[in-house]
């Protein structure tokens, strides 16, 4: 992992939310799940000078399953991107709602990260304890940003004797004078100089993050491709048919995806008898599966084609490589949609 990588213009350590940073690459570094590349940086004065930071896991660090990225904005919290085998291959972006405050404590982003790398899935776990350090960060994030156009610091909060004093501001003094040149300076700097002299944060915008993915509305199915993929299936067709199967056998179909599109009977069985969030019997295996044959009638193109084959004399599932990469797609949008998914608690 790369905490300061080649390319970057800011050395990280010199920035206020390092400490943040480190926190978190120590707790998924602790996690086995350290990201590839960790960039720190600020936006533009026009951007209101906002700390970010942007965490990457190459197709190498999850297992085969496609890149990943993190993002950590001040003030608006965590992001996630899904991409393709290339970073710059970006399927999905939204922000990761189970992380309930914008600096979350590092081991709740470690969690959340986690389930993302090894399963590409968003934990139904909430996060909203703060990181014990959110204000010093916030703090000095304003003294940064103050001190970049040439105001005198903030001042950081009294915290000893927590009681009804804690919390005014340790500075005293007169105010400052800005000198603002309509000539040079762009309305959006003028207007970034104000609200530091007040000690506020402008609002950014994701789109000013070096590397970071446009923002987009949240995706549907009508995101997929209708292309022929081989055999009359499309990638629409195919997150159809995950969405409605039931939710054992769509685990199952997620791991032998995962596993490249072929797997022996005893390693599914083997698999899935210890499974942490969908247990299956081994002996459950066949029945649970039987939903598979009947969305495929439901859904499926209009021939004799089977989406999971069976190969009883070799014990082995198979799906055509075709369909893999589509069945790919499927998922990662299963990921971030679980609203679209058929449900059963009655279990698998």
């Amino acid at each position: 992992m790369l905490l300061d990588p080649p390319g970057s213009l800011v050395d990280p350590k010199g920035l206020p939310h390092w400490p943040y940073v480190q926190a978190v690459d120590d707790a998924l570094a602790a996690r086995g799940i350290a990201p590839g590349t960790v960039r720190a940086n600020h936006t533009s004065l026009e951007h209101g000078m906002t700390m970010y930071t942007v965490m990457t896991w190459d197709v190498s660090r999850t297992g085969g399953h496609g890149g990943l990225q993190l993002h950590w904005q001040e003030r608006k919290g965590w992001f996630y991107a899904l991409a393709g085998l290339s970073q710059f291959d970006v399927h999905f972006y939204t922000v990761l709602t189970p992380l309930r405050t914008p600096m979350p404590v590092p081991e709740a982003v470690a969690d959340v990260a986690e389930h993302l790398v090894r399963f590409r899935r968003i934990t139904e776990s909430e996060y909203g304890q703060q990181w014990e350090g959110a204000s010093d960060v916030q703090a000095a994030a304003n003294d940064f940003r103050r001190a970049r156009l040439g105001l005198p610091p903030l001042g950081h909060q009294q915290r000893a004797g927590a009681g009804l004093g804690a919390g005014k501001e340790s500075m005293e003094g007169e105010g400052v004078q800005l000198t603002i040149d309509t000539q040079r300076d762009t309305y959006e700097q003028a207007i970034a100089a104000v609200q530091a002299a007040y000690g506020l944060n402008p609002a950014a915008v994701t789109s000013s993050w070096p590397d970071a993915p446009a923002h987009e509305p949240r995706p549907g199915p009508e995101t997929l491709s209708s292309d022929d993929l081989g055999q009359g299936w499309t990638e629409r067709m195919l997150f159809d048919t995950v969405a409605a199967l039931m939710p054992g056998a769509r685990a199952v179909l997620r791991r032998l995806v995962e596993v490249g599109g072929t797997a022996t009977y005893d390693d599914i069985q083997t698999h899935f008898a210890g499974h942490q969030e969908t247990p299956i019997e081994p002996k459950r295996i066949g029945g649970t599966l039987t939903s598979v044959r009947a969305v495929r009638r439901r859904i499926g193109p209009d021939n004799r084609t089977q989406l999971l084959e069976r190969n009883e004399s070799a014990r082995l599932y198979q799906i055509e490589p075709a369909l893999v990469e589509g069945l790919k797609k499927a998922f990662d949008l299963a990921a971030i949609r679980p609203d679209l998914l058929r449900q059963d608690p009655a279990g698998p």
